[in-house]
């Protein structure tokens, strides 16, 4: 697997700098030249509201980082991520920057353990109640964030660096049975997406969340379940069969970590229209105060049924079907979407 490098990243959720607009400029160039280099973009924040500017030109940004490592399976767009609300502790690629806020040198750990949860629940019967399962996820995640904990302890002390946070993250990889995707289906859906799929996660996420909570000392990041299609075996599945789209995928952002992650779209879908799915994902961390992101990959080249294969821990991901409406006039208004009220307390 290849180390990535974060932090070559721009927070425009309020507006941009001169140094900001050479930095989104250049993401294309410097993802196609270098094969470690991730970039990360905010374009928006419950407190700022979502830079439609910014939203517009990733779109495109998209798209040329696409077009230019079209020869290498488009990775360039698989190592770019668009944010809102993007933790300045997230040990993640390709979101992984280093905060503003933060010490010199930090050690961020973050846990990936969707099998071990899986083969938990495998064990338990098909008819007990929804409870008994997330009492079962909660101690499963206890135990997998506690190991999390102790080798962050253990770094921090070999290295002389400050622990950060534990990230609960319940992160896949392509390994068969390391797939979130199949811990709903233990739940006892036939295949991801089905209905119900929406609730099984925002269950599992609240489980975890609550079972790491009590193993680690600072947590941090996005703390959630990652749902990125290509990295998840059993997400592949469900997509390629047509279970699995992308409006329903956007339905479990509301309830998980991060956003559409890893989702390989035509590669002749316009930029206009991978801006409105960034303005979606965008509006709901921002309404939610949560942490949403896209990571979408246009398959140049590609179209529906055909399949993109990255290798390694990106996976591979069936070409996803896009509602094609335009929605071009929107995209081009750009502006700002003012930041929701948070309360009235009158």
């Amino acid at each position: 697997g290849v180390d990535f490098i974060g932090g070559y990243s721009a927070l425009v959720q309020k507006g941009y700098t001169v140094g900001d607009r050479k930095l989104i400029a250049s993401i294309p160039q410097a993802l196609a030249k270098t094969s470690h280099v991730c970039a990360s973009v905010n374009v928006g924040s419950t407190k700022a509201g979502i830079d439609m500017d910014a939203v517009k030109q990733m779109g495109e940004i998209i798209t040329q980082c696409a077009r230019l490592t079209k020869e290498d399976n488009c990775l360039g767009a698989a190592k770019l991520v668009v944010f809102c609300n993007a933790p300045e502790d997230n040990p993640f690629m390709a979101g992984a920057f280093h905060g503003v806020g933060e010490p010199d040198a930090v050690i961020n750990v973050g846990v990936s353990g969707p099998g071990v949860v899986r083969a938990a629940l495998a064990k338990a019967p098909k008819d007990a109640p929804m409870n008994d399962l997330a009492d079962l996820i909660k101690r499963t995640a206890f135990k997998i964030t506690r190991m999390g904990q102790l080798v962050g302890t253990a770094a921090s002390r070999k290295l002389n660096i400050p622990f950060g946070i534990v990230d609960l993250s319940l992160a896949p990889t392509p390994a068969i049975g390391d797939s979130v995707a199949y811990i709903l289906e233990e739940m006892g859906l036939e295949t991801c997406g089905a209905y119900g799929t929406t609730a099984c996660l925002a269950m599992l996420n609240d489980a975890v969340k609550k079972g790491g909570v009590m193993a680690t000392s600072h947590v941090g990041g996005l703390s959630g379940a990652f749902i990125p299609v290509s990295e998840d075996a059993g997400m592949i599945a469900a997509a390629k069969s047509g279970v699995l789209t992308l409006e329903k995928l956007e339905a479990m952002t509301a309830v998980c970590s991060v956003g559409l992650d890893m989702i390989v779209v035509p590669g002749d879908t316009p930029s206009s229209i991978l801006s409105g799915i960034i303005a979606d994902e965008a509006a709901i961390g921002m309404v939610n105060s949560k942490t949403t992101a896209v990571r979408i990959i246009p398959a140049i080249g590609k179209s529906v049924g055909d399949e993109l294969d990255f290798g390694g821990l990106l996976g591979k991901g069936p070409v996803m079907p896009v509602n094609m409406e335009d929605n071009s006039v929107f995209v081009n208004r750009g502006g700002r979407i003012p930041a929701p009220m948070q309360a009235l307390k009158n």
